[in-house]
């Protein structure tokens, strides 16, 4: 086996017992340079599921790091391309995190790539922080909007214990090499009844199954496949009660969505590419349904 490699058991209940969902494919095998933000290489990984208690992931895959290391080196101005939508998006995030925390205070972006996230709960009157591997989109975020980015990780950022009303995990745990661990550092750092935000590509949908190994977020950067009773799960033996469940809603614009088109079938992408570009739409800011999950949960 490559000696960037690990095998690594489930990180729901820790079994080294799976059988195997998607074997690997032949070619391009992803490396630290596939880790960013917006990273769109479809994954060609072996992906397993733990016979004990059916979460599903990435066996072997790349050492944590790498995978650290590829998100701290990551450029991504793709990302920031679509600021107008994530703000959107945001906005609505944040409206909905007041829903079940009234009272406004200091709240954690994990994960926080440019801020995004972190301005639009900043602009509602939040006490609001960001930590964020990437060097680039941390340092990008504190330049160009005077945020309080830290760049690293939940770990590395040290954050004294009971410290933020709020965390949230945007687009995240499937991303980091041991959520269990983010959990239980999120855990550590919300104050008695804090709050917990999390969203993700959702595997137990009716797009993924329909889809299957051509759902579109088998990403090469994505290393956990969650269902809403994994998460549950997942967020329960890590001391969070579930308290909030519903379908993510995203915008982003119509050349963007695009984009994210190609590496499935590319004369489909070529077409709508041609089309979207004719009728002067790439900018178009598009509000869409593409299997995600949210969930908010309390710690116990």
């Amino acid at each position: 086996m490559d000696s960037r490699l690990e095998h690594v058991n489930c990180n729901l209940c820790g079994a080294n017992d799976y059988s195997v969902v998607y074997p690997a494919l032949s070619g391009k095998s992803t490396s630290e340079a596939d880790f960013s933000a917006s990273g769109n290489d479809v994954l060609t990984d072996q992906v397993v599921k733990c016979k004990q208690c059916h979460f599903v992931y990435v066996n072997p895959r790349l050492k944590s790091q790498f995978i650290v290391g590829g998100y701290s080196a990551a450029e991504d101005k793709t990302y920031v391309s679509q600021s107008e939508g994530r703000m959107a998006t945001f906005r609505a995030g944040v409206r909905l995190m007041e829903k079940h925390m009234p009272k406004k205070g200091r709240v954690l972006d994990v994960g926080a790539a440019a801020g995004l996230f972190v301005k639009a709960a900043k602009e509602n009157g939040w006490d609001a922080y960001g930590v964020e591997p990437s060097h680039w989109l941390a340092r990008y975020g504190r330049e160009t909007f005077g945020l309080n980015l830290k760049q690293g990780t939940i770990h590395t950022a040290k954050y004294p214990d009971a410290h933020f009303d709020v965390v949230t995990f945007w687009d995240v745990l499937e991303h980091v090499p041991d959520p269990a661990a983010d959990l239980k550092e999120a855990m550590r750092i919300l104050k008695p009844g804090g709050l917990l935000v999390v969203n993700y590509p959702n595997f137990g949908s009716r797009l993924a199954k329909i889809t299957g190994r051509k759902w579109w977020f088998l990403l090469s950067v994505h290393l956990w496949y969650f269902t809403p009773k994994t998460m549950r799960d997942m967020l329960e033996r890590n001391g969070f009660e579930q308290v909030y469940s519903k379908r993510h809603y995203q915008k982003l614009s119509l050349g963007y969505l695009v984009y994210r088109v190609q590496p499935y079938n590319k004369a489909i992408h070529r077409v709508l590419n041609a089309l979207v570009s004719a009728l002067r739409l790439q900018d178009q800011q598009v509000t869409y349904y593409a299997s995600q999950y949210l969930v908010l949960a309390r710690k116990k």
